[in-house]
């Protein structure tokens, strides 16, 4: 994870510590949640295969590869240690849509 990252979560983990949480609906770090509006199925962080298909576990779970939601302790993790994400539905503050 990038330096810069590291910082910008400790200093939004300090942020929410004083302020309480900025996205009630969803997880207090990154803003993950099933309802909309985006999707990550539309971010540019969403692990794909060498071939460029977006990956999808046994259960149909996606995985996210953003530092912030990496950190985020209340987001599922999958074995390999990687934030499980719901393609259709999930999405955090932090979607980066690709381009078509």
């Amino acid at each position: 994870m990038a330096k810069s990252w590291l910082k910008k979560i400790g200093a939004l983990k300090k942020l929410l510590a004083e302020t309480g949480p900025l996205w009630p609906k969803s997880t207090k770090l990154s803003g993950y949640g099933e309802s909309g509006p985006y999707h990550c199925e539309d971010c540019s962080f969403l692990k794909r295969n060498s071939d460029g298909e977006i990956f999808r576990d046994a259960d149909g779970k996606g995985r996210c590869n953003h530092p912030v939601v990496i950190a985020d302790a209340e987001v599922k993790k999958g074995s390999d240690g990687m934030p499980l994400v719901n393609i259709e539905h999930g999405c955090c503050e932090f979607v980066d849509q690709e381009k078509d």
